[in-house]
């Protein structure tokens, strides 16, 4: 097996030799004077589940965590979960659209997400339509119904496979138990935001259970069509049958729809449309002391509306339908068993089978329904030979029917210098397989047909010309990733610090690249442009980040993060603009007099552009500000808020054209 190690050039040892000084003073002190005692490793501590599939404290996790609490998602004003992920140190936002945020973690690769994992109570949220996607999914969260949010800062492929490729997102929503009685909120403002939920719970020891309805729509930016409208039905019941079972089970259903294009010829002004449904059912069972069974099986169909009339210079005088439409489904189904192997040996290992069933003639001409298999094993082994080190291995083995086998390792070492202050090592091996587009893509264009404002896929009529033209030949993106890492907690000034030292190599990006038509003879007219997805040596990033959190008094909360990165490009110098050199946010949470909650939030970075169509942007700092006043009327207990966004004015956006201008907007919360 290839070795991997940290090198450095003479400017990265420059840096890091800066760096150092801060390093040392986070565990030099109380690090080393410290003696560890039994009770240092039976204080309570945040407890996280989705890193190593075995439920850690945070000084135990193999990799780094930032947890955003229900408090955080309330108080901060957010609508969408990818503007709460700018709270995250070293992740990226930005908005294609108003109707199309986005969250990218340290270089904005895509503009789908479709490199990064997304998990709801263990769904995953990644459609394989088009070219892969979560931000869609991540459009769909009730923010209203969520826990917290669990964000690994690292690709985590050897616990989640393929695509949980440049950090992983875990949302856990609330359990039915908690959410009995009726809650009513109601959001109102500038730039036509106009946001509803509505929620009924009831149940009783045993079970309980939860309906919930939501609407969230605006205007989008100032100057484009990107009006958005987002719906959402769920039920969840939680019942406990047993005092070792848990079962839940979830039904959801939603609409998007989003304008698109820019008004041009052959991107015209557009509606785009996509709807879910989803059913989840989940039983865990507690077999005694540690030991855990976990059986989870999904569903979930999609179906996309995006069909529009194109023209313009490079079809000459022709006019053609470009069509999108289409529709996906698939199941997984998985198994996990966790049990403690004596008193320093933990195991969580298991499997899991997905299938997607994909139709979407247009982009794929002649190929009917596509689909594939995909089986996957994992394992952990977390081994403590010391009170004082705790060694992890990781691995997960997959078999995908269009792309053969692959295996994903992690080894990490954590060692604790207290139970306050932890040092962590880590290397890793992540992949993206490619998705259906990028290994079937026959995407054509056709003449209209006399009288058919539509034609009819696959109707016998003169071409166009192909959009896409995939030759099968691309293999899956890699990632090594390694990693130094400190988590520290200093008690007597109420900080929590975490920081990480990273170097990732990306090997085999997929791109696209023009490529020779296999008839020019079935092309009548001069339009010969078709994409063809390869492999390319991507980028290489290597840097730092860290997260402040602190607590000087009671009523007060400071929380601190950076990203300083520097990247090198693969085959592509654009690669290199896709990553800022430094990007940062600073937030504060404060309990005024007479219980007023009042929250800035200021976010900023170099810099940089995103790929897929993005311009060379440097984002000034955007300040959001928030009043909240929580209230009661006898039984009814109640909010009401105000909230600023980029208080300080408007700035560019994606593109130089776009801009995200100053919004404000009122929110009612009522619980009955």
């Amino acid at each position: 097996m290839k070795a991997y190690s940290f090198r450095f050039g003479r400017a990265a040892r420059t840096r890091w030799q800066r760096a150092l000084p801060l390093v040392l003073a986070f565990i030099g002190g109380p690090g080393m004077a410290q003696q560890v005692s039994e009770k240092d490793y039976f204080d309570e501590l945040p407890v996280v589940l989705s890193v190593s599939r075995l439920a850690q404290p945070l000084r135990d996790v193999p990799g780094s965590v930032t947890v955003i609490d229900r408090d955080l998602i309330r108080r901060s004003g957010a609508r969408e979960v990818a503007d709460l992920l700018r709270l995250v140190p070293g992740f990226l936002y930005t908005a294609r659209s108003g109707a199309n945020p986005q969250a990218s973690y340290h270089a904005g690769m895509d503009t789908y997400g479709a490199r990064m994992q997304v998990y709801v109570d263990g769904r995953s949220l990644y459609s394989s339509f088009l070219f892969g996607d979560t931000n869609l999914g991540l459009r769909g969260i009730i923010l209203e119904e969520i826990e917290r949010i669990e964000v690994l800062r690292g690709s985590n492929s050897a616990s989640y496979g393929a695509n949980a490729f440049l950090g992983v997102v875990n949302i856990v929503t609330r359990n039915a138990a908690d959410t009995h009685g009726t809650m009513v909120s109601l959001t109102g403002g500038d730039g036509g935001v106009n946001d509803n939920v509505a929620r009924v719970g009831w149940g009783d020891e045993k079970a309980g259970f939860r309906v919930v309805a939501a609407r969230r729509s605006d205007s989008g930016i100032d100057g484009i069509y990107d009006d958005s409208r987002v719906s959402r039905l769920q039920f969840r019941a939680d019942w406990t049958p047993s005092l070792n079972d848990d079962v839940m089970f979830q039904l959801g259903a939603g609409e998007i729809s989003r304008g698109d294009g820019t008004g041009t010829a052959s991107n015209p002004r557009r509606t785009i449309g996509q709807a879910t449904v989803h059913a989840l059912l989940r039983w865990q069972r507690r077999l005694g002391g540690d030991e855990k069974l976990d059986l989870r099986f999904s569903h979930e169909r999609e179906a996309f509306a995006d069909r529009a009339l194109v023209t313009g210079a490079v079809l000459g005088p022709v006019s053609a339908i470009n069509d999108s439409n289409g529709n996906v489904r698939r199941s997984e189904l998985g198994l996990q068993h966790s049990f403690a192997w004596n008193d320093a040996v933990r195991v969580a290992w298991g499997g899991e089978w997905r299938h997607e069933v994909l139709h979407a003639p247009a982009l794929y001409f002649g190929a009917g329904d596509l689909s594939l298999h995909q089986w996957r094993a994992f394992g952990t082994l977390e081994w403590r030979p010391h009170e004082q080190w705790l060694l992890q291995a990781s691995g997960m083995h997959e078999s995908h029917s269009y792309t053969g086998s692959a295996l994903s390792p992690r080894l990490a070492a954590n060692f604790h210098l207290t139970s306050d202050h932890t040092l962590r090592a880590g290397a890793s091996r992540s992949q993206r397989a490619p998705n259906f587009y990028e290994l079937r893509a026959d995407t054509r264009l056709f003449n209209l047909s006399p009288g058919n404002a539509f034609v009819p896929v696959g109707a016998q009529i003169p071409g166009v010309g192909w959009l896409f033209l995939s030759s099968g030949t691309v293999k899956a993106e890699t990632l090594i990733s390694q990693e130094l890492a400190y988590l520290g907690h200093f008690r007597e000034i109420n900080l929590k610090v975490d920081a990480r030292a990273f170097i990732e190599r990306m090997n085999d990006r997929v791109a696209v690249e023009g490529r020779n038509l296999p008839n020019p003879a079935l092309v009548p007219v001069p339009f010969v442009a078709v994409g063809d997805f390869v492999n390319r040596p991507g980028p290489r990033l290597h840097g730092f980040e860290y997260q402040f959190d602190w607590r000087p008094l009671a009523d007060t909360r400071l929380m601190f993060s950076e990203l300083q990165i520097r990247s090198k490009a693969g085959w592509n110098a654009a690669e290199a603009l896709e990553a800022p050199e430094r990007s940062s946010s600073l937030t504060w949470l404060q309990k005024l007099p007479g219980n007023v909650d009042f929250t800035a939030i200021s976010t900023a970075s170099t810099p940089f552009k995103w790929a897929g169509g993005g311009d060379l942007i440097n984002t000034p700092r955007r300040l959001d500000l928030r009043l909240g006043k929580p209230f009661a009327i006898g039984a009814t207990r109640g909010e009401v808020s105000a909230t600023v966004q980029a208080v300080n004015g408007g700035h560019q956006i994606y593109k130089m054209t776009q801009r995200f201008n100053r919004r404000g907007f009122v929110n009612l919360r009522l619980d009955f």
